[in-house]
């Protein structure tokens, strides 16, 4: 099955976010945490979350580092609020992204990547920004294999 892919425009979101320097052996713990900070903060506000969470990874795309990257766990919010800790508040630029769908288990996403990345290239953009994984369902409520993530990554004419 090959894999759709496509342009979008992406606006800016406020978000509630908290960065991580991990690796793949770390992440599913960090995020976690990441999200149990946010949303326990929510809480507290009684703020709800204004769209579904995501993840960024920052980095340099074309030779990601498995073992050491950077990634900002967040929730958009509906407006900016204070930040508490190392929970911060702000606003996440739009821009063009390339977008897909990839349905599975987490660790399994790769090819997706590789795909976007393949897509990315012989359509004449480059990367521009960080590549942003939401995660369309809950994990706790349906099977790995019913995992939806959408990963979009920006872009520009090269």
């Amino acid at each position: 099955m090959e894999r759709k892919i496509e342009l979008q425009e992406r606006p800016a979101q406020i978000v509630l976010g908290k960065w991580y320097r991990t690796s793949m052996a770390k992440i599913a713990d960090d995020i976690g945490a990441g999200y149990g900070a946010i949303f326990g903060y929510l809480g507290e506000l009684g703020e709800p979350p204004a769209g579904m969470p995501f993840v960024l990874y920052f980095g340099d795309m074309e030779e990601f580092n498995l073992e050491d990257f950077e990634m900002e766990v967040c929730v958009p919010v509906s407006r900016m609020l204070e930040g508490k800790g190392d929970v911060a508040a702000r606003e996440v630029p739009g821009g063009l992204a390339a977008v897909t769908i990839y349905k599975g288990p987490y660790d399994g996403v790769e090819p997706a990547y590789n795909d976007l990345d393949a897509w990315i290239k012989e359509n004449g953009y480059q990367y521009a920004g960080p590549a942003r994984e939401t995660y369309m369902n809950d994990p706790s409520q349906v099977p790995e294999s019913e995992l939806l993530t959408e990963i979009s990554i920006p872009v520009a004419k090269a």
